[in-house]
């Protein structure tokens, strides 16, 4: 490929790429955590094991029905309401059912750091005039927080959360969605991420050049050996 900083358009995974992330939505001590906080709230449901088995087979059952996409993606506040109203409650807002969601992924995480190196090489492809995005599969209702958390929102210029656009990498549908949002030309955008699949094939195949983050801690080596002050 071309000179790594020969692009205009550097487009990034999200997890994996620039948020080192570990969560376990399996087991135990999540679903306890989870409930306590739905106790706490009045909320009702079934007893731990039910309401799991219940939570991943309408998660399944939604993913099955989209049908648009050959990669399709779920909002996953839908299952949250489908689930509460099965159980009896009354018609959540989406601002709870955000909120319950996010306590979720809370609960789930055991822990979440940015990469090494990731503000100052962003801050350095904006400095050279590049535009930096983020395009992630990712639920919205998880995502949003973190996103906000590290202060990624104000290091690039949009992020693309798959869970809005019912797609998700590595369909050239969500890819085409970023590019055609900001106008952007495919052969001066490089996509980077640790999946060979999602991120360097996929958007190999939507036209735009890759760098794929390979192998233990690829992405804290990544930005290390890039991030130069004065790199021209």
């Amino acid at each position: 490929m071309e000179n790594l900083f020969d692009f205009d358009n550097y487009i990034f995974d999200l997890y994996g790429t620039l948020i080192d992330i570990r969560t376990d939505e399996h087991c135990d001590e999540t679903w306890e955590k989870w409930i306590a906080f739905l106790d706490e709230k009045g909320v009702k449901h079934p007893e731990l094991g039910r309401f799991r088995d219940d939570f991943f087979n309408a998660d399944k059952e939604h993913r099955q029905r989209e049908k648009r996409f050959l990669h399709p993606e779920i909002d996953i506040l839908k299952v949250y309401d489908e689930l509460f109203t099965l159980y009896g409650n009354r018609k959540f807002s989406e601002g709870e059912l955000f909120e319950i969601s996010y306590h979720f992924r809370e609960d789930s995480r055991d822990y979440y750091r940015l990469f090494d190196g990731v503000p100052e090489f962003l801050k350095m492809l904006r400095e050279k005039g590049k535009k930096v995005y983020i395009l992630s599969n990712a639920q919205r209702s998880y995502t949003l927080n973190e996103i906000y958390h590290f202060g990624l929102d104000k290091m690039v210029d949009d992020f693309l959360i798959s869970s809005d656009y019912g797609c998700m990498k590595p369909d050239k549908a969500f890819y085409d969605a970023i590019i055609e949002k900001h106008g952007l030309s495919r052969e001066k955008s490089v996509m980077f991420g640790d999946s060979y699949e999602n991120d360097y094939l996929g958007a190999i195949n939507a036209g735009l050049s890759a760098v794929w983050l390979n192998g233990e801690n690829a992405a804290d080596r990544f930005y290390n050996d890039h991030f130069i002050p004065g790199l021209k």
